[in-house]
């Protein structure tokens, strides 16, 4: 899911959906049905991103979607993360989009010109209840009270901790009910600079792990409304304070000097807590072998609660096969799907039966306690993205990064920061 931090030429993105997004005669002609009749099978393009290992999952449920759907051909386009926004964008400037495509960040900005279907109707002419699926998801892709788009992965931030430094300093192992008191002692006790040995990995800029701390301490980015810069409330500072104490008073993250050249100090046993994203998973899977660890929750702070990470499938309302696209989005997002998804024990399956079942828990004593993925995906919040989230990002990295690096001051750092932000929420207001 790192694909989450694709950002998206902002300009160039509301200048080509405005031009050309919101054809209402180009809506007109998506019938759904085969233009050639008779037996002819009807396509529907599909386009997403990622590497080998996605190609993988979307052939796998394509051949079981077959199964069930003779008539409908599924056109599987495998776009590189880098190019792949451009290329939808080429796509709908031509007046010829694709059927079904995948989303993420850009999806408000899609959503807010009107580019994209809505699905509401589909799932109440068959039943697709939007309770079944975790709450975060399908908020993350509603627009104005109508879902616009499927989840299809989900996942939040997590804890994942070195069980053998945990025995080793006589501390027990995290638990939903740990706190971020309790994390910091742990984190004092692991901690040993002579052997290189940190309490928790460092700590940074990056909009999902300042947030983590933001969010869970009580504070957040911006008001609910996106209109208001609130990092400088003093839950938020608080947490960026806590944050900043790790790493130059309790010493207990590494600076970067700390860190040899080409170590990964989770892998190679010198972390004892990692918070990170559920991408870790699979990686320690493969990587660790020398020590033994698990995951956990994140402590409860105010709020008990993690930043999401998610990514769904639209249909374009330029697609002349909406009705066969949405039996595609449908079956990857529905219960078939899903249990191939779960099968690989990394990101949730958005259906919470799913999630919940040994299709992706698969209880074995041996296995990583998936269940605190699925208690943290059910709650966490959707990371507040509006069409400046490109450049709210790199005022974070401008202002907040000097703080976690060089050890700013934060008053000062939030004090330069906030109207710089607040010009653009209101220039994203303007926008929509």
């Amino acid at each position: 899911m790192k694909s989450l931090k694709k950002i998206l030429t902002t300009a160039a993105l509301c200048a080509t959906l405005f031009a050309t997004g919101c054809s209402s005669e180009t809506s007109k002609s998506s019938t759904g049905a085969s233009s050639s009749g008779g037996d002819k099978k009807e396509t529907v393009s599909f386009t997403y991103w990622g590497g080998d290992f996605d190609k993988k999952r979307m052939e796998s449920i394509r051949t079981e979607f077959n199964k069930e759907h003779p008539d409908i051909n599924v056109k599987l386009i495998q776009i590189p993360s880098d190019g792949y926004d451009q290329k939808l964008l080429t796509s709908m400037a031509g007046g010829e989009p694709y059927d079904v495509v995948q989303v993420a960040e850009a999806f408000n900005t899609y959503a807010g010109k009107g580019t994209l279907t809505d699905l509401t109707p589909y799932m109440e002419k068959d039943g697709v209840n939007k309770d079944d699926y975790f709450k975060a998801g399908i908020d993350a892709y509603s627009y104005k009270g109508k879902v616009m788009a499927m989840p299809m992965r989900l996942g939040a931030m997590i804890m994942l901790y070195n069980k053998d430094l945990f025995d080793k300093n006589g501390i027990p192992y995290p638990t939903d009910q740990w706190t971020w008191e309790d994390f910091r002692n742990a984190a004092m006790k692991i901690s040993n600079k002579k052997d290189g040995t940190f309490g928790v990995q460092g700590v940074g800029s990056w909009w999902a792990n300042y947030m983590a701390y933001v969010e869970s301490f009580g504070g957040g980015l911006m008001s609910d409304d996106h209109t208001k810069f609130t990092l400088d409330s003093p839950e938020s500072k608080q947490a960026l304070h806590f944050m900043q104490d790790m790493l130059y008073k309790d010493k207990v993250a590494p600076l970067s000097s700390d860190i040899p050249k080409g170590v990964d100090l989770w892998t190679s046993g010198k972390i004892g807590i990692l918070v990170d994203g559920p991408w870790w998973i699979l990686t320690s899977q493969a990587n660790i072998k020398d020590f033994k660890w698990d995951v956990a929750t994140l402590p409860k702070g105010a709020e008990f609660t993690s930043p999401l990470f998610s990514n769904a499938f639209a249909i374009p309302n330029g697609s002349k096969h909406k009705d066969a696209a949405w039996e595609v989005v449908k079956f990857w997002t529905g219960k078939e799907g899903q249990t191939i998804l779960a099968s690989e024990h990394g990101e949730v399956p958005p259906l919470k039966s799913v999630a919940n079942s040994n299709a992706f828990l698969y209880e074995d004593g041996q296995s990583p306690n998936l269940k605190a993925l699925v208690n943290s995906v059910d709650h966490a919040f959707v990371p507040p993205i509006t069409s400046k989230w490109g450049e709210i990002n790199k005022l974070a990295d401008t202002y907040l990064g000097p703080i976690f690096v060089e050890n700013k001051n934060i008053d000062k750092q939030l004090k330069e920061m906030k109207p710089q932000v607040e010009q653009l929420l209101k220039e994203a207001q303007q926008a929509n």
